[in-house]
């Protein structure tokens, strides 16, 4: 069964009085795994049949089916979730938000799939397109070859069926337009379909399926190999080399190709390059501080208020059960103060105990989920263990409290 299935797909367009047939009874088969490039004149309805594959817009006539479903009568809720978790979107524009990362642009399908965890996969799509280690940079950091990677990490970081990319390389140079081809060609060879929209005829031979369209119809459908064997000539299939020759005794590295990614200059490759996490710049990890500082905190204040209550005691010698306001001899007003002022500061540590706890164990959560070079795990495992400590303490006094009161041992009025 195919993965789209076209059947007199039609759309048409109210222009004042009279009426635009953009797609006109359009038939069309498109198996797993292919690439194929839709070309045409300005307004042979190659934009339009995109924008209907991708569920952005309804036919007015006709079948569509996607893996078997068929998407045509679906409610908008319905094919916003279709959008999200099936198809990915490759824009001309890129459609980048200016204000976060790029790995924050990728983690975007993720949040609106109600994803908890947006980070690691973010990152290991980026590593897909080889741009990890570009993930903490804003879209104005990055050029355009690279926005344009984001925006393909982004349509791919849901595993979708389908990758849609409406002219991908139409505001690239012609080089940073092959090795965005270059990744396309490599994500298709891991399995991925691809349907690209592009008016180059250069572009669309580095798809194996041609699907020329003219007047809202299909003209002709054909291997790419049929029409390069007509025309004589091979597509370009490699970089051009630009850089001359390195020294035999130099020591840089050699071009890369993970995953599909195209080889890059020799400048750039540090920075093009998937990397592993271990070789990222070292951080301390989200709630790490927060957790080891709190703990430690809270187990002062319990060791302060417990040490001022003991030297009250001492100074004016008094037993615990003298502050039973029962007792015939109440201690001294300086007394009484005091220890209120140590009750409340193990309060408060009994909090912020409570905040490293919640801390520690998210940090530690996240240094495992999370692809970086985590620093702090140890901080944040201090940091738990004192939360917990500081808390247990209060728990144990008041269950021997109520054991004791239980068993008449508290000594009452005499």
């Amino acid at each position: 069964m195919p993965l789209i299935e076209v059947r007199a797909l039609t759309k048409l367009y109210q222009m004042g009085d009279s009426v635009v047939r953009a797609l006109d009874g359009v038939d069309l088969d498109i198996e797993r795994g292919e690439f194929v490039a839709i070309t045409g004149a300005s307004g042979s309805g190659k934009s339009t049949i995109m924008h209907l594959l991708g569920c952005l817009d309804r036919p007015t006539a006709g079948v569509y089916r996607l893996d078997g479903r068929d998407v045509s009568g679906l409610s908008d809720s319905e094919l916003a979730v279709t959008r999200n978790l099936r198809i990915g979107f490759v824009f001309q524009t890129f459609n980048l938000i200016n204000r976060v990362t790029a790995w924050e642009n990728v983690g975007v399908p993720l949040f609106y799939a109600r994803k908890t965890n947006t980070k690691a996969p973010a990152f290991r799509a980026l590593e897909r397109v080889g741009l990890a280690s570009r993930a903490a940079h804003q879209p104005n950091e990055l050029s355009g070859g690279e926005r344009q990677r984001v925006a393909i990490a982004r349509a791919i970081v849901n595993d979708p069926l389908l990758v849609l990319a409406d002219e991908p390389t139409g505001n690239l140079d012609t080089r940073t337009g092959e090795q965005i081809m270059e990744i396309f060609r490599g994500l298709n060879e891991q399995g991925v379909t691809v349907i690209m929209v592009t008016h180059e005829a250069e572009i669309a031979q580095q798809a194996r399926r041609i699907v020329q369209m003219r007047d809202g119809k299909i003209l002709s459908d054909r291997p790419t190999k049929d029409i390069v064997a007509e025309r004589g000539h091979a597509p370009p299939r490699k970089l051009p080399s630009v850089e001359p020759a390195a020294p035999l005794d130099a020591a840089a590295p050699p071009p890369l190709d993970v995953a599909g990614a195209p080889p890059v200059e020799v400048a750039a490759a540090q920075q093009e390059t998937p990397i592993a996490a271990s070789a990222l710049p070292p951080r301390i990890v989200r709630g790490a501080m927060p957790a080891i500082v709190c703990g430690l905190v809270a187990a002062a204040l319990w060791v302060l208020g417990y040490a001022a209550q003991v030297a009250l005691q001492k100074i004016y010698g008094y037993k615990p059960e003298a502050m039973d306001p029962m007792h015939p001899k109440m201690p001294p007003m300086p007394v009484i103060i005091g220890s209120g002022i140590a009750s409340l500061g193990m309060l408060v540590g009994v909090v912020l105990a409570i905040l490293a706890i919640v801390s520690g164990y998210g940090a530690r959560r996240r240094a495992r989920t999370e692809i970086g070079n985590w620093q702090g795990r140890r901080r944040a495992l201090v940091g738990l263990i004192l939360g917990w400590v500081v808390v247990a303490i209060p728990i144990i006094v008041i269950i021997i409290a109520v054991v004791k009161l239980a068993t008449g041992g508290f000594g009452g009025a005499k």
